[in-house]
């Protein structure tokens, strides 16, 4: 997939994306602070740490969706908004499922921003939401209501809308959550093959068993960065501990550490 993005001029030779000296206040806190690190294209980084560390926070700044209070973010050599090539994912909770849509439907909504919002769509974006039900495996599924998916089709609907849109950076909240070992693992496959064909994803996630298989880079944050890096040399039990205080428990197994629990921050957004 081509990283050209519509309406949005990319450098040629400027990375995915570059986070410098990130600072987000919310509600007059301190949700993220000195938060830096740069993605080449095809790069994939999950980003972990517990409730309240301020990983949602992170990708909505990452999106241009929130004002940082210092900083800056560029995307393709340019600042986050009017981007066509970026997708934020939110949660699954906090879309409208029972929104009477078809999933052929919530796939075009991925071409809107390349036909315009009061144009018809085109034959040829048509066929670009039919690509991307493909790619995702959804095409079997095109004409059923979406109320009517499963966990993982819901996710993979996500994807395929963004695939639509010709993302080539996707932002995913927390995309595993509630999801089977199958559907976890169906999706993590999915971004690997995405990767190799240069689409770069940053992705919230809190199962660190599945990072340290699957994500060649790792950001362990709990507002600040306490971790960067590949997993098998972030996740140090110092950082892991820092991250989520004495409720985390470190137990010694054949394949390396197992972290078993966690400790919440004071009540905020990711």
């Amino acid at each position: 997939m081509s990283a050209r993005c519509p309406g949005t001029a990319h450098l040629p030779e400027a990375p995915a994306l570059v986070v410098r000296d990130l600072r987000v206040l919310r509600h007059g806190r301190p949700a993220l602070e000195g938060v830096s690190f740069t993605l080449a294209r095809g790069e994939r980084l999950a980003v972990v740490g517990p409730n309240g560390a301020g990983k949602t926070t992170l990708l909505l700044a990452l999106a241009g969706l929130v004002r940082p209070q210092a900083g800056e973010v560029r995307v393709f050599g340019a600042p986050p908004g009017r981007h066509l090539c970026l997708a934020y994912l939110p949660q699954r909770p906090a879309v409208e499922w029972n929104f009477p849509a078809t999933v052929l439907d919530v796939a075009l909504m991925g071409r809107v921003g390349h036909a315009g919002l009061f144009r018809r769509l085109t034959a040829r974006d048509r066929a670009k939401a039919w690509e991307a039900l493909e790619r995702v495996g959804l095409a079997a599924l095109a004409h059923r209501p979406i109320r009517e998916l499963s966990g993982g089709e819901q996710q993979r609907l996500f994807l395929a809308r963004a695939l639509a849109q010709e993302a080539a950076l996707l932002l995913l909240d927390e995309p595993l959550t509630g999801l089977d070992a199958p559907a976890q693992e169906g999706i993590l496959a999915l971004l690997a093959e995405l990767a190799r064909g240069g689409i770069t994803a940053v992705v919230a996630l809190h199962e660190l068993d599945l990072v340290a298989q699957h994500f060649p880079l790792a950001l362990l944050l709990r507002v600040r960065p306490l971790a960067w890096g590949p997993p098998a040399r972030a996740f140090t039990p110092e950082a892991l501990r820092a991250a989520y205080g004495t409720a985390l428990h470190l137990l010694p197994v054949p394949e390396g550490t197992l972290a078993l629990g966690e400790a919440c921050c004071p009540k905020e957004q990711g």
